[in-house]
Formats: C-alpha cells, structure tokens, sequence
C-alpha cells in the first residue's frame, strides 16, 4: 500500500471499503504503521506551520518548507525515522517534538475507527519508538537566535522586519525582507552570508538559509561545512568554501562557485545531485525534469566583502605562560586583574603551573581554587564570552559535576562545569548554569583530551538561558543534550573563581582564559580555537 492511500485516509477522503482495507493493512503492517505516523505529524506540522504564518508570511513558509523536505530526501517517500518536517515546527515555533498523545488529541487519527486499532497502533510505535533506551538523550529545542547582522550598508528594510532584529543585530529564525542595501549576516555555524537588496529571505537555523528572492555571497569555513542555501529552484549545500546565488521574482536560481565545491539539486522534478566545481555556474528554472543548465560563469560580478573585519579583543586574558612565579598575568584590554597564584595560607588550596596548550597552564585538583576580584562593571546579565582550553581526565568521580569555574556570589552566579549527573544530559559535556537554569552540550570533554570551549551569552530582557546561552566546542555550535529553563538575574559579577570545592572542584589543566563583554562573533570563537 503507498503513501497517496494513507494520505488519502488520513484527509477522510475514501469510502467504507477503502478505510477498511487501510485500517486492515494498518493492523498487519508495521512498516505502514510507521509511516501512517509520520505522515501525521507531517499534516499536524504544517498545520502549525502555515496557520500561523499570517498573509503575508504564508506563501514564504510554504515555499520554505516544501524546498527543506525536498532537500531532505522527503519526496514521496516518507519513511525516514525523524519527520523534517517535525524538525523545522522545533527550530521555526521552539516547539518539542509531536508525539503520539497530540496527534491523538489534534484528531488526525481519529478516523482510525476502532479504540483496537488505536492501541495496536499505539503498541506498534509509541512505546517502541518513543520510550528511552539506555544512554538515550532526549531531544532539546533549538536554540532562538541562529545567527546576527554583523554590518549593514545603506539598509532599507521592508514592512515589520526592523521590529524582528535586536539593536545588536541578532536575528531569530523567520523571514526578512531588505528593500535595499547590502548586509553581512554571520550564522552560528562560523558561515556568513553578504546579501544585497532586494531580496527576501528566511533564517532556518544556524547553518540553513531559504533565499526566495534576491542575490548573496556565502563564505564558509571547514567548520560550517554543509552550510545550505535552498531556493524555489534549487538545493545548495557547501563542501567548500566561497559560492554566490541569485534567485529572480519567479523563482529561477542561479549558482556560481568561487571556490571549492557546492552539492547542488533541484527542489523537485529531477533532483539529482551535481557536484559543482570553482569557475562553474549552473541555472535552475521551472522546467523541472531537465537537468541544471551550465551558464556562463559570473562569480566577479557578486559582492566579497563589506566592510573592514574588526577583531574584538577580551576584557580579561590570562595565557599561563609567566615564567614560574607567583603571580599570573591578565594581559586584557584593561589589565587590571594579575592574581597572586597562591594566596596567603593557602598553599594546599593553590593550582601548579604545568604545560598547557599553548605554552604554560595551570593544573587542578578538587579543592585547588584562584580567585580574580573583578571591578564593578562585569556584570551578570549582560552580554558576556568566556573561551578557554581544557584537558580532564576520563571522569571517573561520583560528584555530580567537576566545577571549572564560577563567577558571581553566594546565590547568584554562572557555574561552569564538566557534567558528571547521572542521567541528565551527556556525561562528561559542558554544563553552563545560573540559578534556577541550565544547558547541557553534547561533547564528552572528560577524554583526556584538550579542547576548545566557549559559550556566549546574548544577554537582554527576559534572557532566558536556553534561549539565549550558545555553547562551543571545538568551534562547532553544541546541541544541548539536556536544558532547563531559568533566567539570570541583575547583579555585579563580584569575583572569578577558577576550580572549586574537594567536593566539586576539577582535576585537570586549563589554559588561555579569555572573558569578553559582548557576545563575539562564531568566527572569532573559531579563530581562539584554531
């Protein structure tokens, strides 16, 4: 039985015998009863999708949506185990994952007739596909802000869309309308886009964009590899690193590599992928069924650069690289911070110097502690980078975390650690918490390994820390594998503490601190780890 029959099921378009030899098969077929939840939740969010869109954003979540299941293998096969579609409702709305009990409740499948089919059904796939298994992590929403405006030139925006960007330029995911200028947008994935106006287009996470009309230039790094440009026409996803699009009013796109490789396919119709090289340029119009069309290559004619890049430099920097001795140096723009390394009487509660990253670091155990008083404008709830290197033995403690560093007072402040709670989030990930709130990444950091790890702090009314904290490692955006909604209060920052209690505290090295006031660019983050 295909997918038109269930469709068709599904829309109370059949007769009493269609339904019953759907309702037969459904009762006997495993596989169809996958697929017959899958095409639910599909009906369930798109209903999500474009009942809200409004009129003037309709059209433009349709075309957003069909190109993102279509880029994704959706076609007319929808046996895959993860819904795109379920995927875009998470990232557009924030919303979780459409389970049984909604599809249920929302009565799409109500017209499954018997309460029989209804707990075969619920057998079959909830509770086998829905219920933990050992080790399992439970999917978190994306975050809200998946990329920022880093320059504009001569900007005129269409319509509400000033009222969607940040007075520092951070966009959430949705539509944009630009009636002219040229702007650069960088994504969270490190991969910036240079667009010029006219153009329409629609944030869909930190590595995708849908561009429905109008001209950029993308550049991306091997980080942001996979950075995806999808248009009415056509699927571009970077293996490279510079290629320009250009996207007319009915739809028909151009590509045009300037360097290295882009995988590009139609939207629909002949969706083979071609592998397109530096120098090539190929067009897609709405004659589906032909192959992508070379044309002549234009890629001197799209915009580079806007611009100079400014580099933002750290508040507060300690290298570890003195020579031995009793003091460690901040070299920050204001350096205002050399700590003593052993405090007065407190020998056996002070970290060793010993080989870091790059250079000289210090080395932890439980119990080891340097504290920083910090002035008076380091503040809590304001937009805030802290990147350091990190190196943690295979965690093997009971504690429930490994704290590396703690900044605040009693009752208010950030906590960073090395997650060790047993059956929350991924073992050894880094965890960021503020009171009453967390995040969790994904990277085990507890492999005797060094890393690089940054998180950064949007800051704002109502910030929200799954909302508004974005963790790093090694230069690539974390999934959370665990969160818990909280939001940090005003207050001074008051004193920087590295290590912890013999209770929490790590053991390991750590070297290169940095603590930036704003929330800096994924490029710069990149460059601190490279």
């Amino acid at each position: 039985m295909d997918s038109e029959h269930l469709e068709a099921y599904l829309a109370d378009e059949l007769d009493a015998a269609g339904r019953r030899q759907v309702e037969r098969a459904l009762r006997h077929d495993r596989d169809l009863c996958a697929s017959f939840v899958a095409q639910a939740q599909m009906g369930e969010g798109l209903r999500i999708l474009l009942g809200g869109a409004g009129k003037d954003g309709a059209a433009a979540f349709n075309q957003s949506v069909l190109a993102r299941l279509r880029s994704e293998g959706a076609g007319d096969n929808r046996g895959f185990a993860k819904s795109v579609l379920t995927e875009i409702v998470e990232e557009r709305e924030g919303l979780r994952p459409l389970r049984w009990p909604l599809l249920v409740k929302t009565g799409l499948i109500s017209a499954a007739a018997s309460i029989g089919l209804l707990l075969l059904l619920q057998t079959i796939i909830f509770n086998k596909a829905s219920a933990p298994t050992a080790g399992a992590v439970e999917p978190v929403s994306p975050l809200i802000f998946a990329a920022r405006i880093e320059r504009g030139e001569d900007v005129v925006w269409s319509g509400n869309t000033v009222n969607r960007i940040r007075e520092d330029g951070w966009l959430s995911t949705g539509l944009l309308k630009l009636e002219s200028g040229s702007l650069l947008i960088a994504f969270n994935s490190g991969a910036t886009a240079l667009v010029e106006g006219p153009a329409e287009l629609s944030i869909e996470s930190g590595n995708r964009l849908f561009l429905r009309v109008g001209r950029l230039t993308a550049e991306v790094p091997p980080a942001a590899s996979g950075f995806t440009v999808n248009t009415p026409r056509l699927n571009a996803i970077d293996i490279g690193t510079r290629f320009g699009v250009t996207v007319e009013g009915n739809g028909d796109s151009e590509l045009h590599v300037m360097e290295g490789e882009v995988e590009v396919s139609r939207t629909s119709g002949n969706s083979v992928t071609t592998l397109v090289r530096e120098g090539v340029a190929l067009r897609a119009d709405s004659r589906t069924r032909n192959e992508l069309k070379p044309v002549p290559y234009a890629g001197d004619h799209f915009k580079l650069q806007l611009g100079s890049l400014t580099v933002p430099q750290p508040a507060l920097r300690y290298n570890f690289d003195e020579s031995p001795g009793a003091i460690v140096e901040d070299s920050g723009t204001i350096p205002l911070f050399d700590v003593p390394i052993i405090a007065s009487g407190e020998l056996d509660r002070s970290p060793r110097r010993g080989p870091g990253k790059k250079g000289g670091g210090l080395v932890f155990r439980p119990g080891e502690i340097l504290d920083v008083a910090l002035s008076r404008d380091f503040r809590l709830e304001s937009p805030h980078t802290v990147a350091f290197w990190i190196k943690l033995p295979p965690a093997i403690g009971q504690n429930s975390r490994e704290q590396i560093l703690e900044y605040g007072r009693e009752g208010l402040s950030w906590k960073v650690s090395c997650n060790l709670e047993s059956g929350r989030g991924v073992r050894g990930a880094l965890k960021v918490a503020c009171p009453g709130g967390h995040v969790i990444g994904s990277t085990d950091l507890a492999d005797g390994n060094w890393h690089h790890v940054a998180y950064r702090f949007i800051g704002g009314s109502a910030s929200d820390v799954t909302s508004h904290l974005q963790l790093f490692v090694d230069g690539k955006p974390e999934t959370l594998s665990d969160s818990f909604s909280g939001e940090m209060r005003a207050g001074r920052a008051g004193n920087l503490r590295l290590g912890g209690s013999e209770n929490e505290g790590f053991q390991g090295w750590i070297d290169e601190l940095a603590f930036y006031r704003e929330a800096i660019s994924t490029l710069t983050i990149q460059h601190l780890g490279n």
